[in-house]
């Protein structure tokens, strides 16, 4: 008897048992994964300027060096610039310092005036709960600086992976032809083409969303004065590629900061302004055009992955969530058992619709082919 003619209840028992060791897999081996999965994305993006090297008759390993190069040269120097603001932030903080502990004075008489708490019992209070959390904090660091340090040492990989997944790309692509059927083959390979080009169109998408939105904050921001604005406005633009939750963190910080650092209210409401205006200029003109709809995914279905990707892959799995659900997308869309499951992760509301798309783009690609 196949796992197909056993009870439903036998064949429930044994997809739940599969994905519960997915899961399990994906959380004990994230620290080789999570950097595989960057280079993976890199990979597709950086193979067509490799290519292109290639077509100027550069050596196949000396055009993906200078391809891998170009990209760290160009994070390098992002690094730098992100570097630099952040270092000017700290030589600045003696100064923020004082305007903070003024804020904090007003608070504090705020707080006695109104809920006739004195500012000892505050101090008290505050003392209490920062001896409560010491050693907890002390753990807490100690995790933090271990979790770093396995981090950067897992994402040294990252270039030597981009470097091998480029180079081994025609052995993959024989790979795919051996383990198909020879009447699927040109199939499968058309799905992998068109699951790069997703990310392809993700990554160079979402850089420019993160560089228009950093010049948009950053000029809003120092028009208003805010300190520091092209720091904010450079970190509210990349806490945005987090969906949902970035874009929540990354409007609060520049709010806190002129609400700890101007005296009238009026500056505080203004860079809310500022942030709510880009955000919309970005959910409704900059990412559809920019980004496009390479990975329509609908919104309950972000949400459930987000939160998901979260739990097993932390901040990472936040970030690369929706890229991978896209590349899913993409998979199950050209799969006939697998297309109700690309029609659930979407936004198409009627199926025989999404299935006379796919069989357009498959004419298309015989065509070319």
């Amino acid at each position: 008897m196949t796992v197909s003619e056993q009870p439903f209840y036998f064949r429930a028992t044994v997809k739940l048992l599969l994905t519960s060791l997915i899961i399990a897999f994906l959380i004990l081996a994230k620290n080789i994964l999570i950097p595989l999965t960057i280079a993976v994305f890199f990979t597709f993006l950086l193979m067509p300027v490799s290519k292109k090297l290639e077509k100027w008759h550069f050596p196949k390993v000396l055009a993906i060096l200078i391809s891998i190069v170009l990209a760290v040269a160009v994070f390098g120097a992002l690094l730098y610039f992100f570097y630099a603001q952040v270092l000017s932030f700290v030589n600045d903080w003696p100064v923020l310092e004082k305007t903070i502990l003024g804020k904090w004075e007003s608070l504090q008489q705020f707080i006695s005036e109104t809920f006739h708490v004195s500012r000892i019992e505050q101090t008290a209070w505050i003392t209490t709960k920062i001896k409560e959390n010491a050693s907890t904090g002390g753990v807490l660091v100690l995790g933090i600086f271990s979790a770093t340090t396995s981090f950067l040492a897992s994402f040294s990989l990252i270039p030597i992976y981009i470097f091998f997944l480029t180079f081994y790309q025609d052995k993959f692509k024989e790979f795919v032809k051996l383990i198909t059927r020879d009447d699927k083959t040109g199939h499968t390979l058309m799905v992998v083409k068109k699951v790069s080009q997703v990310s392809q169109k993700y990554l160079m998408g979402i850089f420019l969303d993160v560089l228009i939105l950093s010049v948009l904050n950053s000029i809003g921001f120092l028009i208003l004065g805010l300190p520091h604005a092209i720091l904010f406005g450079v970190l509210t633009s990349m806490l945005n590629i987090i969906p949902y939750i970035g874009v929540l963190i990354g409007s609060t910080l520049p709010i806190l900061m002129a609400f700890l650092t101007k005296d009238a209210m009026f500056y505080t409401l203004a860079v809310a302004g500022v942030c709510f205006f880009v955000q919309f200029l970005d959910n409704n003109f900059i990412t559809p055009y920019v980004v496009g709809s390479s990975v329509s995914i609908n919104p309950l279905t972000a949400i459930i992955v987000l939160i998901a990707s979260s739990l097993i892959w932390g901040i990472p799995g936040m970030v690369l969530s929706l890229p991978l659900t896209g590349m899913a997308k993409v998979v199950c869309d050209h799969f006939d058992s697998l297309r109700p499951y690309g029609f659930l992760l979407g936004e198409e509301v009627n199926f025989s619709e999404q299935e006379h798309v796919q069989d357009k783009v498959m004419k298309k690609f015989r065509k070319k082919n």
